[in-house]
């Protein structure tokens, strides 16, 4: 039995391009051994259980030229929130290509191609790949997701610290774009992106608390007691009645030390008159018919009777 040698030290033993490593002295042999997968053709991986989807994906824009990763796999490289069943899809293998409409699509094993009028500023390099924008990739979801999710996903290229992207560019996309699959929900769902919002599940709770036909609650804005001390910047909040929401996530649960100060939090909130209403994963699921019960009592319990009123 034929012994594996160790890959060069210019070849990356994660995973290159056939072309690199026989540019290397690599023999043909060496390539065929078990220790490597072959994910598509020029390309091998280290046959490893864990993927790593941005090293596949250079090496897919490295071995075809003028496209950029796109659609899901965009997302994923791009840190966008995604629905559980788009991760799994995501993290398989299969990459999302895009070129451009005259070029034609990759075809290729382990790629689903795609075609479309990318300009230059439509394609970014992160970290050796070329992806999609993140606005032209939100647009891509568009037709893969429900409106939470959308939501949820430009609320995150809006991020108060480091934004991916901002609302004028969306717009600019979706507006070349009039043709592409989803668009519509694309324009439906754009008026409805904020920024600043922490994490995707405040984003589809003030979805969820919208399309109840209550009113849209503020984001992240702190406030302060009569003597201007700082107490708390809840997730959402009704300024005017004094009503703070919180989405409490796993790890408000999982860690003590976050525990107490959230119970410090809200008695301090409380102490001053506010009306402190929390939500988990729960609600926001099965049991999204009481939650929004609650809200509903807590507005109408500080004056709010609602559009007919």
């Amino acid at each position: 039995m034929q012994k594996i040698t160790p890959l060069p030290m210019d070849v990356d033993p994660r995973g290159f391009l056939v072309a690199d490593a026989y540019a290397a002295g690599v023999p043909r042999w060496r390539l065929q051994t078990k220790d490597l997968l072959t994910p598509s053709r020029g390309i091998r991986l280290a046959n490893v259980n864990e993927l790593d989807l941005e090293l596949l994906a250079r090496l897919h824009t490295a071995i075809t030229p003028r496209c950029a990763v796109s659609h899901v796999t965009a997302a994923l490289l791009w840190n966008i929130p995604l629905p559980i069943y788009l991760e799994e899809e995501g993290n398989t293998g299969l990459i999302h290509v895009t070129r451009r409409q005259e070029i034609g699509r990759v075809k290729r094993r382990g790629v689903v191609g795609h075609r479309a009028p990318l300009l230059a500023r439509d394609v970014r390099e992160v970290n050796g790949v070329r992806l999609t924008s993140p606005e032209w990739t939100w647009v891509d979801l568009a037709r893969r997701v429900g409106r939470e999710s959308l939501v949820a996903a430009g609320d995150f290229l809006l991020a108060r610290e480091n934004p991916l992207s901002s609302i004028e560019a969306i717009q600019e996309i979706v507006d070349r774009r009039p043709k592409v699959k989803g668009i519509r929900m694309a324009r439906e769902i754009l008026p409805l992106l904020r920024s600043g919002v922490d994490s995707p599940q405040e984003s589809k709770l003030r979805v969820k608390i919208v399309d109840a036909g209550l009113p849209e609650p503020a984001i992240t804005v702190p406030i302060y007691d009569e003597h201007g001390r700082y107490m708390s910047t809840p997730d959402l909040q009704y300024t005017e009645y004094k009503i703070a929401m919180e989405y409490e996530g796993d790890h408000h649960r999982s860690d003590p030390v976050q525990w107490g100060k959230d119970i410090e939090r809200d008695d301090r909130l409380r102490a001053q008159g506010w009306i402190v209403l929390k939500f988990s994963d729960v609600q926001m699921k099965g049991g999204w018919a009481n939650a929004e019960r609650k809200v509903r009592d807590a507005l109408a319990s500080r004056g709010w009777r609602g559009p007919s009123s």
